[in-house]
């Protein structure tokens, strides 16, 4: 665990991250400085997927219990940008899971508008999103992070890529939206529920 000293750019509620990405497609646009046509086509395309999942979202009886029994004080920043596919998936859930916990602020933040946080948590070396950082609200420790995909579409996708190493790009990422959509965020909080118990447990551990 580290406590990393950040001043984050343009925070925002999950309301207002969804408002955001509803009045850049109106207006054709999307979130970063690459404007291309596919990243426009997606972030239209993903106001129809998260409102899909907070539709269809049910919250995890374990991971609810967990985080209601429990007196936290965490901050959850979730990096992420408009036009990708997996925030859209994950967003919505994360948002309904922090809004049912006792003690969890959520606060999304744009990944190109905050490369320095973005930098302390790459994925593989990349800049893969989204990337939720858990943090004590209090001290700033950084607890836990998770991302950028829930761990059992990651293994499919592995999978896949080794079965069909030529699988175009397009390809690929209509299989994992497949996925996400028959799976109705359950991957995601099992990695959570996992990442929270082992939280919990260590933070018990530290205060013996």
């Amino acid at each position: 665990m580290q406590t990393i000293a950040y001043q984050p750019i343009n925070p925002m509620t999950y309301l207002q991250y969804k408002q955001l990405t509803e009045r850049l497609a109106e207006q054709g646009k999307t979130t970063g400085a690459e404007q291309t046509e596919d990243r426009i086509n997606f972030t239209r395309l993903n106001q129809q997927r998260m409102k899909r999942v907070e539709k269809q979202f049910v919250l995890d009886p374990a991971l609810g219990a967990l985080l209601q029994q429990n007196d936290l004080n965490w901050n959850w920043l979730v990096l992420a940008e408009s036009w990708c596919g997996d925030g859209a998936q994950v967003l919505p859930a994360i948002a309904a899971i922090a809004e049912q916990a006792n003690g969890i602020k959520l606060t999304i933040l744009l990944r190109d508008e905050n490369p320095g946080l973005m930098d302390t948590c790459l994925t593989n070396g990349s800049r893969a999103i989204p990337k939720l950082i858990c943090e004590d609200a209090t001290t700033g420790e950084r607890l836990f992070t998770w991302g950028a995909r829930p761990a059992a579409i990651q293994e499919q996708v592995k999978q896949l890529k080794a079965e069909q190493p030529d699988i175009s790009h397009a390809d690929l990422v209509q299989q994992v939206q497949l996925w996400y959509a028959k799976d109705r965020s359950q991957s995601l909080q099992q990695d959570l529920l996992k990442l929270v118990q082992e939280t919990l447990a260590e933070t018990e551990t530290a205060n013996l």
